[in-house]
């Protein structure tokens, strides 16, 4: 059976709106709190930053901008997985896998419509 071609760019679509609205579900309340004293509202902030960053840049051709997002998710996800690993196999540590991965093909083909 040949692959559908065709479902590449919705493919790259979803994988842009889930990483958005994953970036929001995890990190905004922290966001949200506004406390400048904690570590954690900086990398909120920007894994944020880079997610946003992710999903305008599939309207534009700005290949560098979304590299350095896809670097900044999958080291902030590498570093979620570590702190996670203690813990064992849970679904956290699966989804921290898979947004890891979602990072890595943004840096390797970062507006390949």
């Amino acid at each position: 059976m040949k692959p559908i071609k065709a479902l590449y760019p919705v493919s790259i679509w979803l994988m842009r709106i889930g990483l958005l609205l994953f970036a929001y579900t995890v990190y905004f309340k922290t966001f949200s709190q506004f406390n400048l004293d904690e570590f954690q509202f900086y990398i909120a902030t920007l894994y944020l930053l880079a997610a946003v960053v992710i999903f305008i840049a599939g309207f534009v051709y700005r290949a560098t901008v979304t590299v350095f997002s896809g670097l900044f998710i999958a080291l902030v996800s590498v570093y979620n997985i570590i702190n996670m690993l203690d813990g064992g196999l849970s679904s956290g540590l699966i989804v921290q896998i898979i947004i890891t991965a979602i990072a890595f093909l943004f840096m390797s083909k970062p507006n390949r419509k």
